[in-house]
């Protein structure tokens, strides 16, 4: 089954009885930069790169088993942030499809985590939309969430952000153009 075939199955399995739907898309796959990775990059080399100083410090020095086995959590979770987080957000998006039927709009995540989320009626309302200059777009239909904010719930690093919204998708002109003429 090809990707298109596979989009458009899983989006009818998302669609409510009676909905008809009018467009299917999927997040970006592979690796890429957010705009919150310029705050994120630096501060994880440092928390990385600190930990990783400390931890061979500590090893190098033969300190005790506790303080080496203390600081390898904070090593992990530095590798997390340099690497790691982008190989998560990549795995994520390439389980994520976009659905848009007559009535709602949908972001649905197969594999670890399935999640389906609906927006319609009034959630509809408050969309953000951002466009770019070759014709793709953001279609947010929440306000995004920084991990860097007061409004965050905590660190997510784009994981559950990435539910709130259809990313980077090609025509996204058009895309808003349905959501907003819903009846």
């Amino acid at each position: 089954m090809n990707t298109f075939q596979s989009q458009a199955r899983r989006a009818s399995e998302v669609a409510l009885p009676g909905e008809a739907v009018v467009w299917t898309g999927a997040a970006p796959t592979g690796l890429r930069l957010r705009p919150s990775d310029a705050l994120m990059i630096p501060f994880s080399l440092l928390w990385g790169g600190f930990a990783i100083f400390w931890e061979s410090s500590v090893v190098g020095m033969h300190g005790p088993p506790f303080m080496m086995i203390w600081g390898v959590p904070f090593v992990l979770i530095g590798l997390y942030m340099i690497v790691g987080r982008f190989f998560v957000d990549a795995y994520f998006r390439a389980r994520t499809t976009y659905t848009v039927t007559d009535r709602a709009a949908y972001v649905a995540r197969i594999g670890l985590f399935p999640s389906v989320r609906r927006y319609a009626g009034s959630a509809l309302d408050s969309i953000e939309f951002q466009p770019k200059a070759d014709g793709s777009g953001t279609i947010r239909f929440r306000p995004f969430s920084s991990p860097f904010n007061n409004r965050s719930s905590g660190l997510t690093f784009g994981a559950n952000d990435s539910l709130d919204a259809f990313e980077n998708i090609a025509d996204a002109q058009r895309v808003y153009g349905l959501i907003v003429t819903k009846p």
